[in-house]
């Protein structure tokens, strides 16, 4: 069962890598895929020939890595297109590899998404301390565990004075050509580092937009002052030119000033009586209900009036009909005792009752 399930996964991993081989191109004399046949088609990976690019070293004592991103946007501002590499600190100090590129190489290799230098890739290979001398399509260069390479020209020609001029051994050198250079590039590629991978992304075909923001901002602070100043000074005219006009209309400005204030204390007036009027009361009307409750024998002992509530309170021979002769009133309604009437042999019936003075007739 286990060996089923190796066997298994061991087949959905070969199809996977098989997958992703075939969204792989090798740019070399052409764009070619993974059986070698020309191909314009999208990939994921594109590597690029040595052929095709210059490859330089520096050295950096920068501990942040987005210090050191600062200083290459700078450095490379203006320059060809250049994919630049940095490694991790040694020694206080980084080591950074730029591949520049040579003229239209990007427009042959796109469209890709990552694009990854192929001596980057070999180097991956290599045990560490050992040389290699690459061949290809009559095409030579050599090259070092570090990823340092050199084509076969000048005076570097044999694999002995590269190894020299690197500081290693060449005694146990090896040479990769023909059919091993494919197997070789995708078991390279597999050795990346995942944080070398996010430098890899394939630059961008047209040149960035260089801005050169100081003198815009230098700009704009130059115009916000003279805008500033040019409202100010039209304000100061505008004041003048009013103050002017105002001078000019002499004492017809003080009278309709005058006027002004007088039909302002007028207003004030107004809405002070308006106020009075809402709330007075019609004392009158209060003695008439008192006057109906005495016609009905009643003894009132207080008469309170609270918004337009009226109260009652007091005794009758019969309090019914006090209550009916109250709420009869032109100008009352809802008329009801407030209490229950209890009797008394003395003074007849003691009652508590309520009525509500209706505000447009008290104000008619």
């Amino acid at each position: 069962m286990r060996q089923a399930v190796n066997d298994a996964g061991g087949s959905l991993g070969a199809r996977v890598t098989a997958a992703l081989s075939r969204r792989i191109v090798w740019v070399t004399d052409a764009r070619r895929d993974a059986s070698g046949r020309e191909s314009g088609a999208p990939a994921l990976v594109a590597v690029l020939g040595r052929e095709h690019y210059v490859e330089r070293r520096r050295h950096y004592p920068i501990l942040s890595r987005r210090d050191l991103a600062g200083v290459l946007r700078q450095e490379l501002a203006g320059a060809p297109p250049t994919l630049a590499v940095a490694f991790p600190l040694r020694d206080d100090r980084r080591e950074v590899v730029f591949y520049e590129f040579r003229s239209e190489v990007l427009s042959r290799a796109a469209p890709a998404l990552m694009l990854v230098p192929e001596s980057l890739a070999l180097a991956a290979t290599l045990l560490p301390g050992r040389v290699a001398s690459v061949e290809r399509a009559g095409f030579r260069y050599f090259l070092a565990s570090n990823g340092v390479s050199q084509p076969a020209a000048g005076a570097v020609t044999s694999a002995d004075l590269f190894a020299m001029a690197a500081g290693l051994d060449a005694s146990d050198g090896i040479t990769i050509a023909g059919d091993e250079l494919h197997e070789r590039l995708l078991s390279g590629l597999r050795r990346i580092k995942p944080e070398t991978w996010i430098q890899l992304r394939m630059p961008a075909l047209r040149p960035r937009l260089q801005i050169e923001w100081q003198p815009v901002a230098a700009m704009a602070a130059v115009g916000l002052v003279a805008y500033l100043a040019a409202a100010s000074g039209y304000l100061a005219l505008t004041r003048s030119a009013r103050e002017a006009e105002l001078a000019g209309l002499g004492g017809e400005v003080t009278k309709l000033l005058v006027a002004q204030r007088d039909a302002d204390r007028m207003l004030s007036e107004q809405a002070g009586l308006a106020a009075v009027m809402s709330e007075r009361r019609y004392t009158f009307r209060l003695w008439q209900v008192a006057a109906v409750a005495w016609s009905k024998g009643a003894q009132l002992k207080s008469i309170e009036l609270r918004d337009d509530m009226l109260t009652l309170r007091g005794s009758a021979p019969v309090a019914t009909d006090v209550l009916e002769a109250v709420g009869a009133i032109p100008g009352f309604a809802d008329a009801k005792f407030s209490a229950p009437v209890r009797g008394s042999s003395s003074t007849g019936e003691d009652f508590s009752l309520t009525v509500t003075m209706l505000r447009e007739i008290a104000r008619g």
